[in-house]
């Protein structure tokens, strides 16, 4: 199982070394494991990512704290022909500061691994990964430190440019200013993509109109604006009460945003706003067209996955071939499902295969407030797989694990080899993708994530969580 990165509030400032190059730079120098590099030319040196910047600089003069406490200042020629030469200890992850009203992690059941109630508020994994900010752990020195070390670009979760919402859908009275903060990076050369999670009566209306044209008037440093729906469990005791999305309310949104989508593009020449495909879905409207999605700048916020998807399983039909008579089950939420049924059916019609399937009601977090693949629980999949016509095998996205190659695990714990022992078949694994899938199609034994156990082999299933209050 994968390490968990420690967390703090705030970093204290430098970053330790675990590892030395032999007859590097840094090994020339007397650095060893152990020591702790404070600053790099005045400038302190927070996490690796600023270490990986200012690194590179032609003069270096950089402070280290030995193990012993002692204060070694360096001065270095640095030529660039040459690495470094160090290894550094793993960041910790900077927590969140806020309480947001529609907070996920707030509504999770007790008894979930530690990693699922990690609120990160990482500029580092924004920059790197794409993780929204909404910048409560960033302060004057860090805002200096993103300009003059050029992270570019971020993601930062706005919500709503209104001060006094902001800090209600936050709850913190010190980020109500999101907007000015936003003008600065744009001063200083920095883009980001913005978020907003839109709740009900909240958000929504005129504050939405006032959020989506500041932050297009950010244009071209604004890149693009992602509105997606907030999810609601049904573990919410003692938190905000707020009003679930609706069919109605997302075919509402939909035109809403349709008019600044036509207006914008009107003005900038760009959309600028996304809209979650969940809205579409739900609404039940065609999903846009694949020039709608722009260079899908909002993918990983699950903005115009369903358009790829269908239109990458359509081109890959035309050169498939598939084992006639092949039975199995694909799972996946019930907001896909529809989606997913469809290709599937097309693709039984033309190859004679004996594929379905089986959308997972979420009964652990409520079956019609959560609906997406990637919250779906192996606790829940197994109850509603039991007793079926399975097949040979069930094929599960990779969404539905925190990582399919270190650590296939689902978000109650359940891992493969729980529902291959419990449902008596292989569980295979697929990539998010239409050509992953068809890909795993063609030869499903290669990408087994568990086999079914041996005889005698004895494998647990783990304990389900416990709801709040």
């Amino acid at each position: 199982m994968a390490r968990i990165p420690g967390t703090t509030h705030r970093r204290k400032g430098g970053v330790v070394v675990q590892s030395v190059t032999t007859d590097s730079i840094a090994a020339l120098c007397g650095i060893e494991p152990g020591d702790k590099i404070l600053s790099i030319n005045g400038h302190m040196i927070p996490d690796s990512l600023s270490f990986s910047f200012n690194i590179t600089m032609p003069e270096l003069y950089i402070v280290v704290e030995k193990q012993n406490g002692e204060h070694w200042d360096l001065e270095i020629e640095n030529d660039g022909d040459a690495a470094f030469g160090v290894g550094l200890e793993e960041d910790e992850i900077m927590l969140c500061k806020n309480k947001c009203v529609f907070c996920f992690v707030d509504q999770n059941p007790k008894g979930y691994r530690r990693s699922l109630l990690i609120k990160d508020e990482d500029i580092r994994l924004s920059f790197m990964y794409g993780n929204y900010s909404t910048l409560s752990s960033t302060d004057a020195a860090e805002e200096a430190r993103i300009i003059r070390e050029k992270i570019d670009p971020l993601y930062v979760s706005v919500h709503a440019t209104d001060p006094e919402v902001r800090v209600f859908m936050l709850k913190n009275k010190k980020q109500g200013e999101i907007l000015a903060r936003l003008k600065r990076f744009a001063a200083g050369g920095i883009h980001f993509h913005a978020q907003v999670v839109l709740c009900p009566g909240v958000n929504d209306g005129p504050i939405l109109a006032k959020t989506l044209e500041e932050l297009a008037a950010l244009h071209p440093y604004c890149l693009s604006i992602a509105v997606v729906p907030l999810g609601i469990t049904e573990h919410r005791a003692k938190l905000t009460v707020l009003k679930p999305v609706s069919d109605a309310y997302c075919r509402e949104t939909v035109a809403f945003c349709e008019d600044y989508r036509h207006r914008f593009e009107a003005e900038y020449g760009d959309p600028m706003v996304f809209l979650g495909d969940e809205f579409y879905l739900r609404a039940g409207l065609p999903i846009p067209p694949k020039p709608d999605y722009r260079d899908f700048p909002q993918m990983e916020n699950g903005i115009g996955m369903v358009r790829r998807f269908v239109d990458g399983f359509e081109e890959g039909l035309l050169d498939l071939k598939l084992e006639r008579g092949l039975k199995g089950t694909l799972v996946t939420g019930t907001l896909f499902g529809p989606v997913l049924s469809r290709c599937i059916d097309r693709l039984n019609q033309v190859f004679g295969t004996e594929l379905r399937v089986v959308p997972i009601r979420n009964d652990a977090f409520g079956p019609t407030l959560i609906t997406v693949a990637g919250l779906v629980h192996g606790r829940d999949t197994v109850t509603q797989l039991r007793g079926g016509d399975i097949g040979d095998f069930v094929v599960m996205p990779h969404v539905m694990l925190k990582d399919a190659d270190t650590d296939p695990i689902m978000i109650d714990n359940y891992y493969p080899k729980h529902l291959a022992s419990l449902l008596k078949v292989p569980v295979v694994g697929t990539p998010n993708t239409a050509d992953g899938l068809l890909d795993v199609l063609r030869d499903w034994r290669e990408h087994v994530l568990a086999w079914t156990p041996k005889p005698g082999e004895k494998v647990t299933a783990p304990r389900a969580p416990v709801a709040h209050g």
